[in-house]
Parts: C-alpha cells; sequence; structure tokens
C-alpha cells in the first residue's frame, strides 16, 4: 500500500499538525508513505521524520507546473489523501487539466462548519468526493446531507497528537497556559479576565502575532491594559512543538467560542495537564463523560475559576490515563488503515 499524504503547506495550524503527525506515524509503523506539499514554506517540515520521502511543489511558481509536478510523484501510488479543502480543489483540477480521474480521499478540516455549510462549487458533481473523513460530526453529517455522499464513505476521524517528551520532568508547574491562534474566536479576553480573577501569570502560544486576524492582537493588547494586567500575559510565538512545552504550567485554558476538533485540548491530555475548557469540539465529548468539571456551559469568568478549584484535584496520571485510552496513536492508526483498506475496496 503505497500512501500519499497532500496538504498546501506546514504552517503552524491543527490540520497541519494532522497531516506531519499521520505522515510520521505511518512512517513510523513501517507503511511506504509520501508527503506532498503544495507551497514550500512552513515550520513544521522540521518535524517531519528522516527518510520520510517529501515533495515540494512551490506551486506559488506556476499552476500548470505544479500540475504536472503533482501528477508525475502520485502515478504509482494507491491511496492520495487529501487535507483541507484548498489542496482538494488543486488536485481535482490536476486530473481535469491534465487527464485522470484517480479515486482521492478529502480530509476535511474546516472550523467555520457551525456558522458555514455552504457546498463548495462542483462537490455534488465534478469534483464530488470519492471519501470523506471528517474531524467532527458536524463536518460528516454535512457531508451526507449537504453534498449527498453515501455512508459508507464518510468517517469521523478526531484529530489526534503523537506523544512528545517534555523538556520540564522535574520542574514546579507555575501559572496557566493557552495555545491558540490569534482568531476572535478564541476567546483570549475571557482567558487573561480568568488569570487575573485568579492572580496567575497567562502564557498564551500562537504562530504570530501578525498573522491572525485584523486588529486583533491590538484589540488584546486594548483589553491587557484595560484589566491593569499586561505585565502577567506572555505571548510566545513560532514554537513548532508546543506539547513540549506544557509541563512547565499548572493548568491549561481552551476558551474559544467555536471550534471543530481542537488539537490543543489532545496535546494538554498527552501531557496530564489539567484543564478548563468550553464546550466545544469532538475531543470534549469523551473529556465531558469522564470529568464534566473540565468543560465549561458557558463564558462567565466566575463559573470558570469555580471549577479551576475542582479541576486542580485531578491528578496528572489520570489525564494521561484518559488520552491512553482514547486518543493515543496507536488507536488512529488503526483507524486510518482501515479506512484505506476500505478505499482501496471501493476502486
Amino acid at each position: 500500500m503505497r500512501i500519499v499524504q497532500v496538504i498546501d503547506q506546514l504552517g503552524l495550524g491543527g490540520a497541519e499538525r494532522v497531516c506531519v503527525n499521520l505522515t510520521n506515524l505511518l512512517f513510523r509503523n513501517g507503511n511506504e508513505v509520501k508527503l506532498i506539499v503544495l507551497n514550500d514554506k512552513g515550520a513544521l517540515f522540521d518535524l517531519i521524520d528522516e527518510g520520510v520521502d517529501m515533495v515540494r511543489l512551490n506551486k506559488n511558481k506556476g499552476k500548470f507546473k505544479a500540475y504536472r509536478q503533482f501528477k508525475k510523484h502520485i502515478k504509482k501510488d494507491d491511496i492520495i489523501h487529501i487535507h483541507m479543502r484548498n489542496p482538494y480543489r488543486f488536485v481535482r483540477k490536476a486530473f481535469l487539466f491534465l487527464g485522470g480521474n484517480q479515486p482521492v480521499i478529502l480530509h476535511d478540516h474546516f472550523g467555520k462548519i457551525v456558522v458555514n455549510q455552504t457546498v463548495p462549487k462542483l462537490y455534488k458533481s465534478l469534483f464530488k468526493p470519492h471519501f470523506f473523513i471528517g474531524c467532527s460530526e458536524l463536518l460528516t453529517e454535512w457531508a451526507v446531507n449537504k453534498v449527498k455522499l453515501k455512508k459508507d464513505r464518510v468517517f469521523l476521524v478526531n484529530n489526534f497528537v503523537l506523544h512528545y517528551e517534555t523538556n520540564y520532568k522535574n520542574h514546579t508547574p507555575k501559572g496557566l497556559v493557552l495555545v491558540g491562534s490569534l482568531k476572535k474566536v478564541k476567546n483570549h479576553s475571557l482567558a487573561m479576565d480568568i488569570a487575573k480573577t485568579l492572580d496567575k501569570d497567562l502564557t498564551i502560544y500562537c504562530p504570530s502575532l501578525e498573522g491572525g486576524e485584523k486588529d486583533y492582537y491590538e484589540s488584546l493588547v486594548a483589553h491587557m491594559e484595560k484589566i491593569n494586567y499586561k505585565d502577567r500575559i506572555h505571548f510566545v510565538t513560532g514554537c513548532n512543538n508546543v506539547q513540549t512545552e506544557l509541563k512547565q504550567y499548572e493548568m491549561a485554558l481552551l476558551t474559544s467560542t467555536s471550534e471543530g476538533d481542537p488539537l490543543a485540548l489532545v496535546e494538554y491530555m498527552a501531557q496530564g495537564l489539567p484543564f478548563l475548557c468550553s464546550d466545544m469540539g469532538e475531543a470534549v465529548k469523551v473529556v465531558k463523560k469522564h470529568y464534566p468539571e473540565m468543560v465549561q456551559g458557558d463564558f462567565d469568568v466566575n463559573n470558570w475559576v469555580s471549577n479551576y478549584h475542582k479541576v486542580k484535584e485531578i491528578q496528572s496520571e489520570q489525564i494521561e490515563s484518559l488520552y491512553n485510552e482514547h486518543f493515543s496513536s496507536d488507536l488512529y492508526l488503526e483507524k486510518y488503515l482501515s479506512i484505506y483498506k476500505k478505499f482501496l475496496a471501493s476502486v
């Protein structure tokens, strides 16, 4: 079984990290895997295992040249697994313009499905996915009900992370941490209010201060000044493997008002880090069954602070056990290989 993973670029996003995780997981378990990246940029190239066959197309230098290169590199492969909608469109156009109709898998990570269920052009006809993987139940329901895909070709697979050794094994944890790009839906201001109420430092890991939504960072600075807490809130940018940093903090936050399946939450669990999160995303459903006090039903600061004291009592080993039972890489390897076998049997 020759497997190709395709993605647009390898910046510090959730879909990109899932792609890197899956590529490495397949490679480490003896599968023949290739990674095709359409744009030659991103910090996550450094996390690809040595020995993985990697192709950088740099489509910005010419679409048709990139189409030809893509067709050439996938000629002998069995599985084409495409992450996100833009690369999917690129692949389907490559086949449309240069011939061929090789079946592919669309892995949809679209995070705004709650507010935008529009079906992209040609998805019901010429570009209809052969197989579909969604990282949330909303996405798989959309694929069946809106795109009209057959249920036996639609699969729900939550986001996953590989476990990494921490840099802070014997460190006394201090303060709160939030991992999330600078977007309004991440609701950073609530995390700041929680930190101030608890008199804790807050560290925010994000890809950059400039790459988020327009004026959002400035609005956060204004909020820090308004609550007079600027000296206790710290932004860390450009960290390509934040999981190794998490053990230096006592508790994590995920304050988003909308999420598909937040990867940060699974990274918190992989390191046994207690956390407070909003009731958003697929992983939360599992957490809620075991530790309901971790999952917040509203965005009232006082309620989050009240549950902080309860969550502090949960042991790191209990959270790691939750990760091992529901989110470990072995479970996800089994899920993906099962989908690939069904895919091959259908073509």
